[in-house]
C-alpha cells in the first residue's frame, strides 16, 4: 500500500457577497407630515366623538334660541332678535356664537391630546429618529388640527342653517335659507372666521401648555382651568380696572378677555377698524 500523502486540496475562489443597495430616504415635506397628520385624526375616534360634542354644543344652543322665541312673542317682530333685516344671519350666527365656547374647550383638548400625547407616551422620539425635522413636524401637526377646527366650524354652520327652518315649527313668519341674501352670507363669513379664530387659540394653548409640560393631561387641565377663570375673572377685573382708571389695567383686560387679534391693541386701533374686528368675533 502506497505511502505517499494525499494531495493538498485547491483553494477555493474566494466568494464574493452580494451588495445590498443602500436607499436613501428623502426626509417628508410639510405636506406630506400633515397628509399623516390628518390621516391619524381622521382614524381616532375620539376626534369623531369631538367633533359630534361640538354639534351637541351648537343644537343646545337653538334650543335656547327656540325658548327665546317661545317665551317672547314680539321676537319675530322688527328690531327684535328674530324679525328684521338681519333676522336670519342672527337666527344662523346665534347658535353658533354661544356654541362657540363649548367649541373652545374641544380645541384645546385637541391641542392637548394631539401633542401631549406623542411626548408623554415617547412616540415623537420614534418619529424625530427617522430624520424629520421637529419644526416641521410640529407645524404639520397644527395645521391638520387647524383644517380640524375649520371642519368643526364648518360643520357648526351647516348644522345651524338646517336647525333655522324648523323655527316655522314656532311661529310664521320666521327666517328660513330662502331669506338667504349677499348681506347674511357676509355676516356668516365674518361670524365663522371669528369662530375660527377663536378654536385656533384656543388650540394653540393646549397645544403649548401640552408641550411645556409634556402632558396632555396637564395640558387640558390648565387649558381648561385658562377658559372657566376667564368666564369668573371677567366679571370682576374688568370692574376693578374701570375703578381704579389704569390704561395699563384696562389693556391688560382686553389681552386676558378679548378674544380678537385686536385685543392688546384694542385702545390704540382706529374706533372703525376695532369695530370691524369686534364684528368678526360676533361681539
Amino acid at each position: 500500500m502506497s505511502q505517499a500523502a494525499w494531495p493538498a486540496q485547491l483553494p477555493s475562489a474566494p466568494q464574493v457577497q452580494p451588495t445590498i443597495p443602500v436607499i436613501q430616504l428623502r426626509p417628508a415635506n410639510l405636506w406630506q407630515l400633515t397628509r399623516n397628520e390628518l390621516y391619524k385624526l381622521y382614524k381616532r375616534r375620539l376626534v369623531w366623538g369631538l367633533l359630534i360634542l361640538d354639534l351637541a354644543f351648537v343644537f343646545a344652543a337653538w334650543c335656547v334660541l327656540v325658548f327665546y322665541a317661545m317665551k317672547t312673542h314680539d321676537g319675530f317682530q322688527p328690531g327684535h332678535l328674530l324679525g328684521g333685516a338681519n333676522a336670519l344671519s342672527q337666527s344662523i350666527g346665534q347658535p353658533m356664537t354661544l356654541g362657540r365656547r363649548g367649541g373652545e374647550f374641544i380645541a384645546v383638548a385637541l391641542g392637548g391630546l394631539a401633542f401631549g400625547g406623542e411626548f408623554s407616551s415617547g412616540a415623537i422620539r420614534l418619529i424625530l429618529s427617522r430624520g424629520v425635522n421637529r419644526s416641521w413636524y410640529l407645524l404639520a401637526k397644527y395645521i391638520a388640527l387647524a383644517i380640524a377646527c375649520l371642519a368643526l366650524v364648518i360643520a357648526g354652520l351647516l348644522m345651524s342653517m338646517i336647525l333655522t327652518n324648523f323655527l316655522l315649527l314656532i311661529h310664521q313668519p320666521a327666517p328660513t335659507l330662502l331669506n338667504l341674501d349677499g348681506h347674511t352670507i357676509v355676516a356668516l363669513f365674518g361670524i365663522c372666521l371669528g369662530t375660527l379664530e377663536n378654536f385656533l387659540l384656543c388650540l394653540l394653548l393646549g397645544a403649548a401648555l401640552s408641550i411645556i409640560a409634556r402632558s396632555a393631561a396637564f395640558g387640558i387641565a390648565a387649558g381648561f382651568g385658562y377658559l372657566i377663570g376667564e368666564d369668573i375673572a371677567a366679571q370682576i377685573l374688568p370692574v376693578i380696572g374701570k375703578s381704579i382708571h389704569l390704561s395699563l389695567g384696562n389693556q391688560i383686560n382686553n389681552l386676558l378677555f378679548t378674544t380678537n387679534i385686536n385685543a392688546f391693541y384694542a385702545n390704540t386701533l382706529p374706533v372703525a377698524l376695532a369695530r370691524g374686528l369686534d364684528q368678526l368675533d360676533g361681539v
